[in-house]
C-alpha cells in the first residue's frame, strides 16, 4: 500500500519526542478501519483519510504530525468547555443542582433522565450538553454565542470559525435534540427559550479546530486552565478539576470504561474524527481521523492513544514507584559544616554537638505526597535535633498544601522547643512561612545554628583574643619555636568593611588572626561579592598562595574590628636562616593544617554522596 508521509519539521526533528511521533503516525496511518459519521450529510462528505496528531506541553511547546492543519468540526468535544463555562456562570451548586455525573449507560443521544434528580445524567451527554448550554449567560443568542466563541478562543489561542453547512445541517436533522430539549423544559431542568438553548448548542457543536486546537484545549486543560502558549485563564481551577472528572466517566461515549481501564487519561471524542486527551500537569493530546468505530469514537485516534498511553507510561494509574524522591540530600551539622574555619576549641565542640543541626536539602515539586514525606521524616527526627534547616532553593514548585504542611511542622517543632529555618533565594516563599529566621544560602543558615550552639555552650566571643600559643595549627610546635616566631611578627588592626587582601595581588604575607573574624570574598560581575568563607581568630589565613607562589584569588575583608601578626616574605627568609628548626616546625604545622581541611572537605564529600 502506498502512503503519503510528510516529512517531520527539520528544526525539530531530531528530538526524540519528534522521532516517536513520526513513528507513531507511520504505524497508524495504514489503518483503513471504521466508517464516516452519516447522520449528518456533510460529515460523511469529508475525506476519510486524514490523519493527524499533536502534543502540547504545558510549557508550551507542540508536536505535531499528518494533516495537522486541516480543519474538522468540533462536534461532542464542544460539551467539555461548555460545561466548564456553566460552571463559571452558574458556579457548582446550581449545575450540579441540573447536570449529573454519573455515566448513563445508555447511547450519547439517548432520550434518557436520571428521574430520581430530575436532571440528565452528566454533560457528557447530549441532554446534559443542552442542559449546560442553556446554563450560558447572555442577553440574547448572539451574545451567548460570542461568550462560547470567546471561551474556546481562550482555550485554543485563536478565534475559531463557525461551519455555516454543517450548522444548517444540525439544525435541520435535530429533531431527536430538539425531543430531548422539550422533555428537559417539560420535566423542568431547564428553562428559557428552547430554540434559542438548542441554536447555540448546534453551533458550539459546529465550530471548526484543527488537530492542533485538539492539543492546546487538552494541553490547558492539563495547566491547570491557563493556556500555556499565551498565558491566558481559560477556566478556573476548581472548575478544571470537574471538567477532568466527568471526561475521565464519561467522555468516550460506550468506551468511556474500556478507554480508562486501557489509556487511563481524561478525554472527550467527536463525531467529527476527534480526541482531546489530558496528562494533568503536564500534556494534551489532539488526534484527528475521520472514520469511527461502532460507539461513535475515531478508530485511529483510539489506536493512537492506546501507543501513547502505554509507550510513555501515561496511565494516571500507572505505578510510578511511589512517587518523586522530595529530597536531595540530608545530613547533620557534625557531617558537613559551613564555611567558616573556626578556632580550635570551637571546631571541636561542633564535632561534638553539630549532630543537633538537621539539614533536609528538598528538590522538584511539593505536593502533598513529597511534602508528606518530608513532614514525617522532619517529625521523626524531633528528638535527635535541636534546629531543623529545610533548603528549598530546588524546589521548582510548592502548592498551598505542600506550604501548609511545611508550616504545621514547623509550628509543632517550635511548639516542643526546637528551631526551625527555611533557605529559599526568593523572599515571597520566605514569607509564606511567617517567620523572622530564613536564609538565602545553606551555608549562612548553617553557620546561624553553629553560633547558637557555641554561645548554648559557653564559647568565646570575636571580641576575644587568642594568644598565638592557643591557635590549633602551631600546637605541634614547641613553645621555644613559637617565641621565635612571634618576634618574626608585626601586628595590626583593620577597622569593620577594611581589605586585608585583594583578589590577584602578589602573596607575600602570611596571616595570624588573633582577635575578630574576616570574610573571605570573590568579587562578581554585576558590582557584587560572594562570600566563600570566613575566618575566626585562632586561625591562620594567606597561607595557600603564599607557598604555592600564586596570586590571592579571593578578597579578605575584616567582617569585625579585628587584630592580626604577620609574617612578611622578607621575615620568613630571615627565621628560615637564623631559626632554621623553628621554620621547618611552622612549615610542617602549616602543612598538617591544609592536610587536616582536606581530611575534612573529603569527609563531607563522603556524606553528601551517601
Amino acid at each position: 500500500m502506498n502512503v503519503n508521509i510528510p516529512a517531520p519539521r527539520l528544526a525539530a526533528h531530531h528530538l526524540p519526542v519528534w522521532k516517536y511521533l513520526d513513528d507513531l503516525y507511520r504505524r497508524h496511518l495504514v489503518n483503513r478501519e471504521g466508517t464516516l459519521a452519516s447522520y449528518i450529510p456533510e460529515l460523511a462528505a469529508v475525506d476519510p483519510d486524514q490523519f493527524g496528531v499533536a502534543f502540547a506541553t504545558t510549557d508550551g511547546y507542540v508536536y505535531e504530525v499528518g494533516d495537522v492543519e486541516a480543519t474538522f468540526t468540533i462536534q461532542s468535544i464542544s460539551k467539555a468547555i461548555t460545561y466548564g463555562l456553566a460552571l463559571q456562570d452558574r458556579g457548582s451548586v446550581e449545575v450540579l443542582r441540573r447536570i449529573g455525573v454519573e455515566p448513563s449507560g445508555d447511547a450519547f443521544n439517548s432520550i434518557s433522565f436520571d428521574e430520581h434528580n430530575n436532571r440528565p445524567f452528566n454533560p457528557m451527554v447530549n441532554a446534559g450538553a443542552i442542559a449546560a448550554a442553556a446554563m450560558i449567560r447572555g442577553s440574547g443568542l448572539e451574545e451567548r454565542f460570542a461568550r462560547v466563541q470567546e471561551i474556546f478562543r481562550k482555550f485554543t489561542g485563536r478565534p475559531l470559525a463557525l461551519d455555516e453547512d454543517v450548522y444548517r445541517s444540525e439544525a435541520l436533522t435535530g429533531n431527536r435534540n430538539r425531543a430531548i430539549a422539550y422533555l428537559e423544559l417539560n420535566a423542568g431542568m431547564i428553562s428559557g427559550n428552547v430554540d434559542e438553548h438548542l441554536d447555540l448548542y448546534f453551533r458550539q457543536c459546529s465550530l471548526l479546530v484543527t488537530t492542533r486546537d485538539l492539543a492546546m484545549i487538552g494541553a490547558t486543560l492539563a495547566n491547570g486552565g491557563v493556556n500555556p502558549m499565551t498565558n491566558e485563564r481559560a477556566l478556573e481551577p476548581e472548575y478544571v478539576r470537574s471538567v477532568l472528572s466527568v471526561m475521565s466517566s464519561c467522555g468516550m461515549y460506550d468506551y468511556a470504561g474500556g478507554w480508562q481501564f486501557n489509556i487511563g487519561l481524561p478525554a472527550k471524542s467527536g463525531v467529527g474524527g476527534g480526541i482531546t486527551a489530558v496528562l494533568p500537569g503536564h500534556l494534551g493530546i489532539g488526534v484527528f481521523s475521520p472514520r469511527l468505530d461502532a460507539v461513535g469514537n475515531s478508530v485511529r485516534g483510539v489506536k493512537v492513544c492506546e501507543d501513547v498511553s502505554s509507550y510513555f507510561k501515561l496511565h494516571l494509574f500507572e505505578d510510578r514507584g511511589g512517587g518523586r524522591v522530595p529530597f536531595r540530600r540530608t545530613f547533620r551539622g557534625n557531617e558537613i559544616r559551613s564555611k567558616r574555619i573556626r578556632r580550635l576549641e570551637d571546631a571541636q565542640r561542633l564535632d561534638t554537638l553539630g549532630h543537633l543541626i538537621a539539614v533536609y536539602e528538598l528538590q522538584g515539586e511539593l505536593s502533598f505526597v513529597e511534602t508528606e514525606r518530608v513532614t514525617r521524616r522532619i517529625v521523626e527526627d524531633r528528638d535527635s535535633a535541636a534546629h531543623f534547616i529545610v533548603d528549598l532553593t530546588r524546589v521548582m514548585q510548592m502548592d498551598a498544601i505542600g506550604l501548609d504542611l511545611l508550616n504545621t511542622a514547623r509550628r509543632a517543632l517550635e511548639a516542643a522547643g526546637k528551631t526551625f529555618a527555611i533557605v529559599a533565594h526568593s523572599p515571597r516563599v520566605s514569607d509564606g512561612f511567617q517567620q523572622d529566621v530564613h536564609f538565602s544560602h545553606v551555608d549562612f543558615a548553617l553557620e546561624y545554628f553553629e553560633d547558637l550552639l557555641l554561645r548554648e555552650s559557653g564559647a568565646a566571643t570575636d571580641s576575644e583574643t587568642v594568644e598565638l600559643a592557643a591557635f590549633g595549627v602551631l600546637t605541634s610546635m614547641r613553645p621555644d619555636s613559637i617565641e621565635r616566631l612571634a618576634g618574626q611578627l608585626v601586628p595590626r588592626r583593620f577597622a569593620v568593611g577594611e581589605k586585608l587582601i585583594a583578589q590577584g595581588s602578589a602573596a607575600a604575607e602570611l596571616y595570624f588572626l588573633v582577635k575578630g573574624r574576616v570574610d573571605v570574598t570573590v568579587p562578581l560581575p554585576n558590582g557584587k561579592s560572594y562570600r566563600v568563607g570566613s575566618v575566626d581568630a585562632g586561625n591562620v589565613f594567606g597561607e595557600l598562595a603564599l607557598f604555592g607562589r600564586s596570586p590571592r584569588t579571593a578578597d579578605v575583608l575584616a567582617a569585625t574590628d579585628v587584630e592580626v601578626l604577620i609574617m612578611d616574605a622578607e621575615s620568613m627568609v630571615e627565621m628560615r636562616v637564623e631559626h632554621a628548626a623553628a621554620y621547618t616546625e611552622l612549615l610542617v604545622a602549616v602543612g598538617q593544617s591544609l592536610s587536616d581541611r582536606l581530611r575534612r572537605a573529603n569527609a563531607e564529600i563522603g556524606a553528601l554522596s551517601k
